[in-house]
C-alpha cells in the first residue's frame, strides 16, 4: 500500500511537528519517537479529523508550543503541541492560503482566497450574536476576525517585517504591498515590477530591509521595500526548468468556481457569477442535436477535449506528470499536452561555511536551489541539488541544515497498481551548503530523519493520494485567457500563457488576448481604459518611487525605533503636496487677457 508523504515538518528543539494528509504527527526531535498522533486519538475526534481533508496550512509559534491548521473544511484548529490537544476552532469566512502567529503568538493571522488578512486572537470567545458586516469587510465573519487588508485578487503569500511594525503582501495579480501592521489601511509602499503572479516572498535575517519575491517570473527580484525600488534581479528560469518534472493539465472552463467556492478575490469574484453557464448551451445543444450537428469547438460550455460540460464542476485532472492522451477512435480531438509552468514554492535564507545564501523551491521540481546572498550575484552562481523526485516543501533547521520533503511515490509513468515507497524512495532528506555548495547531511538530525522514512510513515490509498493535489498551483496560479473571456462574454481557448514573462503583466495579457485577434496588424495589442488606466497608474506608483530615491530619503529615518505606542511616520496628503506645487507656479500658469 501507498504512504502519505511529509507535507510539512516542523523541526523544534526537543519536538518535530509532522503533517501528512489530515494527519499530524509530534515526535521527539532526538530519538524520532512518536510521542501523539492524530491516528490514535478516539474515534470521535479522529472522524472531524479526517472530515476536515489534507491539512493545506499549518504553522508552529516561536515557543514551539501551538500549532495552526486548516484543511478543506474552512476550520481554523489551534493545537497544544504538549499531548496533541485541540485548543480551539473557528470557522473561517473562506479558504485561507497561509495562517501565521505573531512573535508573541497571542494574535492569529490568516490570508484567504477573497483577497483578505483577518486577524484573531489566540483565547477564542465564539459569538453570541451574529457579527455585522463593516463598512470596511466585503464579506460577513462567522468567527469575529478584524480585517486587517484586502487586495483585489487571492493573497498569495503574506509576512510581518521583524520588528512587526509592516506586513507584506503579495497576491496573484502580480502586486506586492507594504501596510502598516496592524493598521493595515495605511498602505506604505508598492512594490511593483512583476508581470506574472507572486507566490513567495522573504526578508533575509542578514538583510532586513530587503524583499525577495518570486512566482511566475523567470527571475526573483531582490527590493528595498521601504522604497520600492528592485535593486537587483536574478534570472532563475533557464536552471530550474530543466528540473520542472511535473507538468500541468489545462484546466476546463469553470473548473476553479467549484474548486475555491467562487472565492477568487474581489475582482476575480465574477467567477462566482459565471457559475453554471454552459448549463443553458447544453440544453440547446441536445435539442438543436435532432436538427443539424454543432459546430467544432462552438459552445461555452464545452472542454479542452470537445465534451460538453456544465461549466461548473468540469475540470481536468490537476498537475499530473502523464503524456497527453492521444485522439480517441471515435474522432474526438485529443487532450492538450501537459506543460511547464514555473511556480517559486518557497524562498528562505541559509548561513554556511562561505556567507548567508538563498535557498528557494518551485512547485513540480526535483531539485533544490540556491545562490549566495550578495551584490550582483548571477544565474551561473546558483547551484542545485537533484533528488529524482519531486520537492514538496522544506524547512531550515538552526539556520543551517535543511529539511527537505519529498514525493518519494512519484513515478514519471503511473502505473495501473498502487506505488509502494523504498528505502530508495525516501520522503526525508537533510541538506547543508558547504564551500558553496548543496551537499547531503546524512548526520544530522540523523535518528528522526531514519523514523519520517520508515516507522512514521502512514499508510494511505490510491483516492487519498489524489485528494492530496499536491501540485494543484500548476493549474491555479496562472493566468489563462479564459479567465478574461468569461467576464467579456467571449468564447474560451483555454490558452495558458508560456512560461517567461510576457511583455506586458499576465492581468493585460488574459484580458487582451482574444482583443488581439481582431487587432489591425499582426501582434498589435489593444488594451481597453480600464486596463490603461491600471498600467498608468502602476507606472505612476513607480514613478513616484523613483523620484523619491533620486532625492535622497533616507530610509533610515523613516524606520526609525518607536515604541508600541508609536506608528510609522505618516506621509503628507496628496492634497498638499499638489497645493503647494499649485501654489508655487500660480502666476505663472495662468495669465489674465482683456477683451
Amino acid at each position: 500500500m501507498s504512504v502519505y508523504p511529509h507535507s510539512r515538518v516542523f523541526v523544534g528543539p526537543t519536538q518535530t511537528v509532522d503533517i501528512a494528509g489530515p494527519h499530524i504527527q509530534v515526535l521527539n526531535t532526538a530519538t524520532g519517537a512518536v510521542l501523539h498522533s492524530t491516528t490514535t486519538i478516539p474515534d470521535s475526534e479522529k472522524a472531524s479529523v479526517l472530515k476536515s481533508g489534507p491539512v493545506r496550512c499549518a504553522a508552529v509559534d516561536h515557543g514551539f508550543k501551538y500549532l495552526l491548521t486548516s484543511g478543506e473544511d474552512k476550520m481554523l484548529k489551534l493545537w497544544q503541541l504538549d499531548g496533541l490537544q485541540l485548543v480551539s476552532e473557528r470557522e473561517l469566512p473562506k479558504k485561507p492560503t497561509s495562517v501565521a502567529f505573531t512573535a508573541d503568538a497571542q494574535t492569529i493571522l490568516v490570508s484567504d482566497k477573497f483577497g483578505d488578512i483577518f486577524s484573531y486572537p489566540f483565547t477564542y470567545v465564539p459569538l453570541t450574536v451574529k457579527q455585522k458586516k463593516d463598512a470596511l469587510s466585503s464579506h460577513e465573519n462567522p468567527s469575529g476576525g478584524q480585517l486587517i487588508l484586502g487586495h483585489a485578487s487571492p493573497i498569495n503569500a503574506f509576512l510581518l517585517t521583524p520588528d512587526e511594525k509592516y506586513i507584506v503582501t503579495a497576491d496573484r495579480d502580480e502586486h506586492i504591498r507594504v501596510s502598516w501592521y496592524p493598521k493595515g489601511y495605511n498602505i506604505e509602499m508598492y512594490c511593483l515590477g512583476h508581470l506574472k503572479f507572486v507566490s513567495a516572498i522573504h526578508i533575509p535575517k542578514s538583510d532586513p530591509s530587503s524583499l525577495i519575491s518570486g512566482g511566475g517570473d523567470p527571475m526573483l527580484k531582490i527590493w528595498d521595500w521601504m522604497t520600492g525600488v528592485v535593486k537587483h534581479e536574478v534570472q532563475v528560469l533557464e536552471v530550474v526548468e530543466s528540473f520542472i518534472a511535473v507538468r500541468a493539465s489545462k484546466r476546463k472552463r469553470g473548473w476553479q468556481v467549484q474548486e475555491d467556492d467562487g472565492e477568487e478575490g474581489h475582482e476575480g469574484g465574477k467567477s462566482k457569477r459565471r457559475k453554471g453557464r454552459g448549463k443553458g448551451k447544453q440544453k440547446a445543444q441536445a435539442e438543436a442535436k435532432e436538427v443539424e450537428e454543432p459546430a467544432e469547438g462552438d459552445g461555452e460550455g464545452e472542454g479542452d477535449d470537445g465534451e460538453v460540460g456544465e461549466g461548473e464542476g468540469d475540470r481536468e485532472d490537476s498537475a499530473a506528470p502523464v503524456p497527453a492522451a492521444d485522439a480517441s477512435e471515435n474522432g474526438e480531438e485529443p487532450k492538450p499536452e501537459p506543460e511547464k509552468v514555473l511556480v517559486i514554492h518557497r524562498i528562505e535564507s541559509v548561513d554556511s561555511d562561505t556567507g548567508p545564501h538563498i535557498v528557494f523551491s518551485a512547485v513540480g521540481t526535483t531539485a533544490l536551489f540556491a545562490f549566495p546572498y550578495k551584490p550582483g550575484v548571477s544565474s551561473s552562481e546558483i547551484r542545485h541539488f537533484d533528488f529524482g523526485k519531486p520537492v514538496i516543501d522544506f524547512s531550515v533547521v538552526d539556520g543551517k541544515s535543511l529539511v527537505v520533503s519529498l514525493d518519494g511515490s512519484w513515478v514519471e509513468a503511473p502505473e495501473p497498481e498502487d506505488v509502494i515507497a523504498t528505502q530508495e524512495d525516501k520522503m526525508i532528506r537533510v541538506l547543508r551548503i558547504t564551500g558553496g555548495v548543496l551537499v547531503e547531511d546524512s548526520e544530522t538530525l540523523k535518528t528522526l530523519v531514519s523514523a519520517l522514512n520508515s516507522t512514521s510513515l502512514l499508510p494511505a490509498t490510491s483516492e487519498d493520494l489524489k485528494k492530496l493535489d499536491l501540485y494543484s498551483n500548476l493549474v491555479s496560479m496562472p493566468k489563462y485567457a479564459s479567465d478574461a473571456d468569461a467576464a467579456d462574454g467571449a468564447p474560451s481557448d483555454n490558452t495558458t500563457l508560456p512560461i517567461g514573462a510576457p511583455e506586458l503583466s499576465a492581468s493585460e495579457t488574459a484580458k487582451s488576448k482574444n482583443k488581439n485577434k481582431t487587432a489591425k496588424g499582426k501582434g498589435k495589442t489593444e488594451l481597453s481604459k480600464k486596463e490603461l488606466g491600471r498600467m498608468k497608474g502602476k507606472q505612476a506608483v513607480l514613478a513616484k518611487a523613483q523620484a523619491a530615491q533620486k532625492e535622497g530619503v533616507s530610509t533610515q529615518a523613516k524606520r526609525g525605533v518607536r515604541d508600541g505606542s508609536e506608528e510609522p511616520e505618516a506621509k503628507r496628503a496628496r492634497s498638499e503636496a499638489e497645493g503647494e506645487v499649485e501654489g508655487a507656479g500660480l502666476d505663472e500658469d495662468v495669465e489674465m487677457t482683456g477683451a
